[in-house]
């Protein structure tokens, strides 16, 4: 079974810091938008910048990490596990691929193309985000603690 290269393991961590940073930096962004959308001039705040060229860094390194995966294909699923659970996890993955990727579209068009449904379609994807990256937390966790079957130790640099 192939691992997971360095560079894909690199790519998993940052862009996991970044999701989190960009919930963190979510109050400036939206206070931002907010005032764009009732006309009021925005100032610049370094807080909204980090939100944007943190989407924008987001948009790249997932665009990275899927280009990596269409060359080198998927990493097999940990040996014993289910083909029910194969597919859940394969659903899972791209779902959280798929939100993220338009999570970070929507907010570009929404701030650089001033598209209002794309803000609203950016602003319905949190909700989206924070239940799919719960769900990879638990699936993790579950494989961790209950399963025991090594699946974090994957994505660990310390496993090189």
């Amino acid at each position: 079974m192939r691992p997971y290269s360095k560079t894909q393991i690199i790519l998993h961590w940052a862009v996991a810091l970044l999701i989190v940073a960009q919930f963190v930096l979510h109050d400036g962004i939206a206070a931002a938008w907010r005032a764009f959308r009732r006309g009021q001039e925005v100032a610049f705040d370094p807080l909204v910048a980090a939100h944007v060229f943190g989407g924008i860094a987001i948009l790249a390194l997932v665009a990275w990490r899927l280009a990596i995966r269409a060359r080198q294909g998927a990493v097999a699923p940990v040996a014993g596990t289910s083909p029910l659970m194969a597919k859940a996890m394969h659903l899972g993955h791209l779902a959280l691929y798929a939100a993220v990727a338009l999570a970070g579209v929507s907010g570009l068009a929404a701030w650089f193309g001033e598209v209002e449904l794309a803000g609203e379609l950016h602003e319905t994807l949190k909700p989206v985000i924070l239940v799919l990256v719960g769900g990879h937390v638990a699936a993790a966790l579950y494989h961790q603690f209950y399963l025991k079957d090594g699946l974090m130790q994957r994505m660990s640099l310390r496993q090189r």
